[in-house]
């Protein structure tokens, strides 16, 4: 007893003075602000007796001018206000200083920034009132939460008083609010503080005392929380703020742990409804965030654990229901609403990937999905619910049983897991398959429902091998997957003669698609995986023209991509059998396949594509199959030789001529075909440079032959010179300038190699020496090749011609006089220098002659 003499006594020293001051400042305050709105009604009594005498006197007076309503932006829902809040703004909207609306000019404002101004000013002239609140309100709580750990009198006791300080702090509210004949935010934090307090009370009773079962609790906790709300719509804003975020917040300040994740959820439900159903009436946006925060955090405390996964798999179905028929679609944007059921859904999917590893509650996930399809804004603008619902689900399994750790990318259930998670799937694919049926039937012409019903089994059969066989090869699976296919293959043929519900013939055949797909995936590995499933290609362009369906040709794409990119780079990556001859019948079936498809799709937009992917096959089957007879049906042996490289100049260096051609004609597709033509014409100079520098015969030892001319070097210098001169007649490959550069070069590469074998035979290495007739060939052969290039720049007035010429010839003369002419005496030098000037003459006269610049001067 003597603690609570000093807890009263304590109480009554802090508490009387510090509210007792707060409410005398309050109420000052009140009554400033109700003599200035006299004073001004005072002021417009008298201006509109000013206004009557003027018109008596017969002045007259400007038409009064409608201020122009200003837009209202799409974001801000529709109020309905009741009478209270109405005379609030009246009486707020009087007490402003009157403003000279005849030469204002409307400034336009940043949004956020008025909206910090006037929570500041709202602070200022609020704050004794917000403290005020604050402090009644954990006052409340505080003295729950004190009575239970001092035990200062018994639990029956403790209830009853705090549910008394609620219950006397509402009448305290309402008998102000009535006296003073309106309402105030003072009256609005004690009503605020009274529903906190009762909150608190009521959790206490359950959590701590045991005194109220969880069913009434709730029923209490919804009748208050409903109360508050609508008493809201009274007292005004402040004591919405109060009773939502105390609502959400006391289960965190009263503490415990003897309640259960049902009873907290549910609890979250009864806050929420009452918010909601408050918003009917009056829609502010900082009460629907707020209410979605609440929500949201008591989702985020119990699904975190991984421990309650049958109450959350029912809380956020409920939530989901909430969110989309409240408040009415009158009040609520609709992008707002969008973004909650969402994020619902995004819940959803991250709660199966926390749930607990040793008991999984299988059967508790199939809630959501019907309650997505059902729903009615899934028939309207919110059509994509259905699918996000069924995809999150979907991710949500994947990211529980995804295992980075160790080298299969997901983690199989344990046996015991398998029949139950089988059971799932069965009973998700009846439970959409028949909600999208019953919504499919009214609304015949819609492609969502058709796509959802066929490829909805199809999704959940993938996550049954992922999950049950790891994604590992299974036989039983892909005969499962067959069998499916086959299903979906007859569903195709009577949907094509029932008129209607033909718009599913196209998802039926999809459908049928991915099943022979996942069949493949499931049985056959790595070459034959790839060559199954460019069997599609046929099948795919040959349905697509019959029906004139654009989605069949977008799946072929995909198709396409995936064998493209598994032929490009999965023979590289992954470790494949070197024994058989594998790449003859997966390389060059796969373009065959292709070929036959771009065949059928003739006059069809899928055909630039098909084209496309036809000629990357067939590059690709070239090099792989040149890799297999050159290195004894070894490709992946690691070398690269002088030949292989040759050929591959040859041949990625004509293909990408090929795809510019190509790119002229392709219509939209021609910038891939650009791009491609431009990729290989890299890959050609890189595979010519290692043929130049690594393989270089001057420095390495290799079989050329023994045939002059027509030896390897034709094939690994002379045809480069051919494809550079080719390119050049193709300015959007490359610029026609460096083309022709690239020709000269590689031409006089191709020519000093062909001297040094004339001379030395397949011993072309430079360090077995020079004799004097390949060094006089090499001054011989540029001499010609200057004269030639300068009587025809000279011809045809290509000053790049010209200037070129004139180097080589300068070159030539130098190596004469400084290397040639060096070693030779006598009369041998007389002829020497007699040749080179009778030559250089003679060239002279050839190109004045030529280019018509009249007579030889004297000199």
């Amino acid at each position: 007893m003597e603690a609570l003499l000093f807890l009263v006594i304590g109480a009554g020293v802090l508490l009387v003075p510090v509210g007792s001051l707060l409410g005398f400042l309050a109420f000052r305050q009140r009554d400033r602000h109700a003599s200035r709105v006299e004073d001004l009604a005072r002021e417009v009594a008298d201006l509109r007796a000013e206004v009557s005498r003027l018109r008596d006197t017969g002045v007259s007076l400007p038409d009064p001018v409608t201020p122009a309503t200003p837009d209202v932006p799409a974001d801000v829902g529709y109020v309905r206000e009741p009478a209270s809040s109405v005379a609030e703004t009246t009486d707020a909207e009087t007490s402003r200083e009157p403003a000279a609306e005849d030469t204002a000019i409307a400034v336009p404002v940043n949004r956020s920034d008025a909206l910090v101004s006037r929570g500041v000013a709202a602070f200022k002239a609020n704050w004794m009132v917000w403290i005020g609140a604050l402090s009644v309100s954990l006052a409340g709580i505080f003295m729950v939460s004190h009575s239970i750990s001092a035990g200062l009198i018994g639990p029956v006791h403790q209830l009853l008083m705090a549910l008394l300080t609620g219950l006397g702090l509402h009448a305290g509210a309402e008998y102000l609010r009535r006296r003073h004949m309106g309402s105030d935010q003072v009256f609005a934090a004690l009503a605020g503080g009274g529903s906190v307090t009762l909150y608190a009370a009521l959790l206490a009773g359950v959590h701590h005392y045991g005194l109220i079962g969880p069913v009434p609790a709730l029923f209490a906790l919804a009748l208050v929380s409903v109360a508050t709300m609508f008493l809201a719509l009274v007292h005004g804003p402040l004591l919405a703020i109060m009773g939502l975020s105390g609502a959400y917040l006391v289960p965190l300040l009263v503490g415990g742990e003897g309640g259960s994740a049902v009873f907290v959820l549910s609890y979250s439900v009864v806050i929420t409804v009452s918010s909601l159903l408050l918003m009917q009436y009056v829609y502010r946006p900082w009460l629907w965030f707020g209410t979605l925060a609440g929500a949201g955090l008591w989702w985020l405390l119990v699904a975190v654990s991984g421990r309650h996964g049958l109450a959350v798999s029912c809380y956020l179905p409920v939530l989901f229901l909430l969110f989309s028929v409240l408040p009415g679609d009158g009040l609520l944007p609709l992008q707002r609403r969008r973004d909650a059921l969402l994020a619902t859904l995004l819940a959803w999917g991250a709660s199966i990937a926390w749930q607990s590893t040793d008991d999984p509650a299988f059967l508790a996930w199939l809630w959501m999905l019907p309650v997505a399809v059902l729903l009615p804004q899934s028939r309207q603008r919110l059509w994509f619910l259905p699918w996000a619902a069924v995809l999150a689900t979907f991710a949500g399994w994947l990211v529980y049983s995804a295992d980075l750790s160790q080298d299969v990318l997901f983690r199989p259930l344990a046996q015991s897991f398998h029949q139950p998670f089988i059971t799932y799937l069965i009973l998700a694919s009846v439970l959409v398959v028949l909600s999208v049926l019953w919504q499919w039937r009214t609304q015949l012409e819609l492609r969502r429902w058709a796509s959802l019903a066929m490829l909805a089994p199809v999704i959940w059969l993938l996550l049954g091998w992922l999950l049950v066989q790891g994604g590992q090869a299974a036989g039983n699976w892909a005969l499962v997957a067959l069998l499916a296919a086959a299903v979906y293959g007859v569903v195709a043929w009577r949907l094509e003669h029932s008129p209607g519900y033909r718009v599913g013939l196209v998802w039926a055949i999809l459908a049928a698609h991915a099943c022979y797909s996942m069949a493949v995936a499931m049985w056959l590995q790595e070459a034959s995986m790839t060559l199954a499933l460019a069997t599609q290609f046929v099948s795919l362009a040959w349905l697509g023209r019959r029906y004139q369906a654009p989605e069949l040709f977008l799946i072929l794409k995909v198709l396409l991509a995936i064998v493209v990119a598994r032929l490009t780079f999965n023979p590289w990556l992954k470790s494949y059998d070197a024994g058989g001859h594998w790449s003859l019948w997966t390389y060059g079936g796969a373009t065959l396949f292709a070929g036959a498809a771009t065949w059928l799709a003739r006059k069809e937009v899928i055909r630039p594509w098909l084209e496309a992917v036809t000629l990357h096959l067939l590059v690709l089957f070239l090099g792989v199959e040149l890799r297999y007879w050159l290195y004894n049906g070894d490709i992946f042996a690691r070398e690269y030789g002088v030949t292989e490289a040759s050929i591959n100049t040859v041949l990625w260096g004509a293909l990408s001529i090929v795809y510019v051609f190509r790119s002229r004609v392709a219509g939209t597709l021609g910038w891939l075909y650009r791009l491609l033509a431009r990729a290989l014409t890299v890959i050609a100079v890189l595979s010519y440079l290692v043929v130049a520098v690594v393989h270089n015969p001057w420095w390495t030892d290799g079989t050329i032959g023994s045939t002059p001319v027509f030896n390897l070097l034709l094939l690994a210098y002379g045809a480069p010179v051919l494809l550079a001169l080719a390119s050049a007649r193709y300015s959007d490959l490359v610029p026609v300038r460096w083309s022709l550069c690239t020709a000269a070069v590689a031409f006089g590469v191709f020519t000093l190699l062909e001297i040094r074998h004339l001379w030395q035979g397949s011993a072309m290495t430079l360090s077995s020496g020079m004799g004097e007739g390949e060094l006089y060939t090499y001054s011989v052969i540029g001499m010609l090749y200057s004269i030639a290039a300068i009587l025809w720049s000279t011809r045809n007035q290509s000053e790049l011609l010209h200037k070129a010429g004139m180097i080589l010839l300068g070159l030539v003369i130098g190596k004469i006089f400084l290397v040639d002419m060096a070693g030779l005496q006598g009369l041998w030098r007389v002829a020497a220098f007699m040749g080179l000037g009778l030559a250089l003459l003679g060239l002279a006269w050839m190109y004045r002659r030529t280019s018509g610049s009249g007579k030889a001067s004297e000199s």
